[in-house]
């Protein structure tokens, strides 16, 4: 009995990460279970959780303010695998609470929730049974795949040789496949690993015409070769008659002192979001790195909490070095140091001439967040063995809200030669040689309704206002009438313009640049879920204007359907080339169908015409802010009929 006893008290505490995780579950008894999701940060002020059920982001959920954090409920089948991440006020966040977690392939992890594992933990616990939950408690390898199958035939809507000619021609018709398999887990106790293996990923043309009209292959040919590669030997066919490559693998040891991590190929690093840039981003590992970062014993003493680690490598393809120290006193102070070097030697095998020659960066942060308030800052210096000019880059965010009202502040200079060596350029070196100042101001006038102006004055990086003195300007305002009128609805709007003090000649110093409108409408009817609008209208320098406005409408058989029409139109400015090659009208239709028995494979469709919003012809599709994430002239002149299946497990 003692035995017993001992063996159900020693489950329980390698169960601990899963009892102690904050996602619940509620066996309903009908093979289905509430999930419960909890997200315990109650300084933010929007979140969502954004999941494998979700499509990620395209349809990601709100969550519920309650007492300590955001929480958000749901009904699966009680057979789900969710994966996960929550998106807390527009940042993507790992749930460290997770019952369980999968490699992202991205740098980061997804929670996992295996909901009939979590439910079995449950009736375990409560009979008592030692022996299911040290079964349970075994953890092992978890095998996922990213496959993708396409049929398209796509298609010229002008002429190659004379826009002015309009017309529908068949182009070409592809197969494309993709495949990528990923096993991750540990392989020993402690041992994390990651491996993604490419089996496959080609595009074959089963028919194609050239521009000079010569059919290569035509029908009977394209078809032969291609059902002959598949019948024959599909893999070796479709990854370009090469054998399956290994792309990701992560490797490592968890100890309560020092944990190692190692991975090279397009393996990704751990991503750090720092003080307010992105420090580390997610670049292939390429030739690799190693990183050795504090153990969980070294983790937390008391209120502090310290995040250290160094990791050489030679993933720039030559030695190199990122090291950091981030200390944090009870989730109110934070500062951080991270110090980024290359070597620059001639001899990049002797780890002892590593300094002979070098450049990097030293990057220093600090952050401050109580009673309501945000202040960050941060700066880069440059750090070489010979001088660099002008490489220095600061930036400081300060932040108040309340339920009532918010205010965000920001100022930034970024040298000419300002770069972030392993960081987004999107940060700092895209910015490099400007300065700027932010000031962006929200007010809920009524419960339910949010207007809000965000402003920003750029500059060079010496502030040099005769030079340049432009103003970015956003309005914008969003109103939900479930608080407004208890009706399950929201409207969201947004318009923004360029002001500029110093115009060139012959150039107008107000410029419309964008505007746009999302509605959504909730439980429609039982047949029809949820209703989606998305309405954008861009502009391209003083010639054209495209509106584009697209539906998506959940059905409850688990049929999504997209419906979209785009109309460019031109200005004043435009001249008779413009003319000939604008193509006025685009439309797009699209389904897509969740067939729960295919591993929850999506089969989908699509005929798109003049405008392609869909990612890479998957099934979803890509808004910057209410429009699509595309120039104003992508896919013009194109066309395609599209069907396929993928499976994301």
């Amino acid at each position: 009995m003692m035995k017993k006893l001992l063996a159900f008290i020693a489950a329980l505490l390698v169960l601990g990460s899963v009892v102690m995780a904050e996602v619940s579950v509620k066996d309903l008894g009908d093979g289905t279970a509430e999930v419960t999701f909890f997200y315990g940060n109650p300084k933010a002020s929007d979140v969502t959780v954004a999941g494998s059920w979700t499509d990620w982001q395209n349809a990601a959920e709100p969550m519920t303010k309650v007492e300590k954090g955001w929480e958000y409920k749901k009904v699966f089948p009680a057979d789900s695998v969710l994966k996960y991440k929550f998106i807390s006020d527009g940042n993507w966040t790992f749930d460290f609470k997770a019952p369980d977690k999968v490699d992202d392939g991205f740098g980061g992890n997804n929670g996992l929730v295996e909901v009939a594992k979590l439910v079995a933990i449950e009736k375990a616990k409560a009979s008592g049974d030692a022996e299911a939950l040290s079964k349970l408690a075994a953890s092992g390898l978890k095998f996922g795949s990213f496959t993708q199958v396409n049929l398209a035939s796509n298609f010229l809507t002008r002429s190659v040789v004379d826009s002015a000619k309009k017309g529908f021609e068949t182009d070409s018709v592809q197969f494309r496949a993709k495949s990528y398999w990923k096993i991750s887990g540990d392989v020993l106790p402690n041992m994390p690993t990651y491996i993604e293996i490419q089996a496959f990923d080609a595009t074959k043309n089963l028919y194609k015409v050239t521009n000079d009209g010569v059919e290569a292959p035509g029908v009977s040919q394209g078809v032969n070769e291609v059902a002959t590669g598949l019948a024959f030997n599909p893999f070796f066919y479709m990854q370009g008659d090469a054998q399956p490559k290994l792309g990701h693998f992560k490797a490592g040891l968890n100890t309560p002192y020092v944990n190692f991590e190692t991975a090279y190929g397009w393996a990704k690093p751990s991503v750090r979001t720092s003080i307010i840039w992105k420090t580390v981003k997610d670049n292939d590992s390429n030739s690799g790195y190693a990183q050795y970062s504090n153990g969980s014993a070294l983790q937390q003493f008391g209120d502090v909490k310290v995040d250290a680690a160094i990791v050489p490598n030679t993933s720039l393809g030559v030695m190199a070095m990122r090291d950091w120290l981030k200390v944090s006193y009870a989730d109110t102070y934070t500062a951080e140091v991270q110090w980024d070097v290359k070597s620059l030697a001639s001899n990049q095998d002797a780890a002892s001439e590593f300094f002979d020659d070098y450049t990097g960066n030293l990057i220093a942060g600090a952050m401050v967040q109580a009673a309501g308030a945000d202040v960050r800052a941060q700066v880069s210096v440059p750090v070489s063995k010979t001088k660099v000019e002008d490489g220095l880059a600061y930036q400081v965010n300060a932040t108040y809200s309340n339920d009532l009202f918010g205010i965000t502040a920001k100022v930034g200079d970024f040298g000419p030669n300002a770069y972030l060596m392993y960081g987004d350029d999107d940060d700092v070196k895209n910015n490099a040689g400007d300065a700027f100042v932010a000031f962006n101001p929200w007010v809920n006038a009524v419960s339910g309704a949010k207007v809000g102006i965000d402003a920003k004055l750029n500059t060079t990086w010496e502030y040099k206002l005769a030079d340049v003195n432009n103003y970015d300007l956003k309005l914008y305002t969003d109103l939900d009438f479930d608080k407004l009128a208890a009706q399950k609805m929201t409207l969201s709007l947004f318009g923004k313009a360029n002001y500029d003090m110093e115009p060139a000649d012959n150039a107008d110093a107000f410029v419309f640049k964008e505007a746009g409108a999302k509605y959504t409408m909730s439980e429609v009817s039982e047949m029809i879920p949820s209703i989606e609008l998305n309405y954008g209208i861009q502009k391209s320098g003083e010639v054209k204007l495209f509106n584009t406005l697209i539906s998506t409408i959940n059905t409850k058989p688990g049929i999504g359907i997209d419906v979209g029409f785009g109309l460019r139109t031109l200005l004043g400015d435009a001249t008779d080339a413009d003319k000939d090659s604008n193509e006025l009208i685009a439309f797009l239709l699209g389904a897509d169908y969740k067939v729960s028995a295919l591993k929850d494979g999506k089969i989908y469709g699509a005929f798109v015409y003049n405008m392609d919003p869909y990612e890479d012809w998957k099934d979803n599709i890509q808004y910057s802010e209410y429009r699509p994430d595309r120039d104003i002239d992508d896919y013009a002149g194109k066309a395609q009929i599209r069907v396929g299946m993928l499976w994301d497990f």
